[in-house]
């Protein structure tokens, strides 16, 4: 009997570091690929451009689009961090979605796999100076398998941009 009980403690410590070992690597794990990119060179303070984002997204998994209904998964979200010369100047439009029956949910869902492109029509401000070399987007997402669904989580792109100074006079 004490035998049992000393091995049965031995394994204990063994459980917790193999648990801990489990829920790192799913916390760790990141399906979902983000990149952002403008075609202008330079942008004049004033300026309304369009952002392209594409988020690549590994085999097995998919994501909610950004059109997604409410009473279920995550949508997917795409907008721009505040506190900084650049909002939004319209409607973020998407790839067209597939549309299936989700059993977990039970509803319909739209969905993405492989690729998705997103864009973006930004306003720089009028107040935007020479100083500003970046614009933040943020993509808020929830990857699933038909397993499994991580917490939703967003991601931040960082986009180079060069503001072309205001003329004097």
């Amino acid at each position: 009997m004490i035998s049992k009980t000393i091995s049965l403690a031995a394994l204990f410590p063994a459980l917790a570091v193999s648990t801990a070992l489990v829920t790192g690597s799913a916390q760790a794990q990141d399906p979902v690929h983000w990149s952002a990119e403008i075609e202008e060179q330079s942008l004049a303070p004033g300026a309304k451009i369009t952002v392209s984002v594409k988020a690549t997204i590994d085999a097995g998994w998919y994501i909610y689009s950004i059109t997604q209904g409410e009473g279920g998964p995550v949508p997917s979200k795409i907008s721009l961090s505040a506190d900084q010369p650049f909002t939004l100047a319209g409607k973020v439009e998407g790839t067209k979605p597939k549309v299936k029956f989700d059993q977990n949910f039970q509803m319909q869902v739209e969905m993405h796999e492989g690729k998705v492109s997103y864009t973006v029509p930004v306003q720089v401000s009028v107040e935007a100076g020479s100083d500003v070399s970046e614009m933040e987007v943020r993509a808020r997402y929830q990857a699933c398998t038909n397993r499994v669904c991580l917490p939703a989580q967003t991601e931040k792109i960082s986009v180079p941009v060069k503001i072309i100074p205001k003329k004097k006079g």
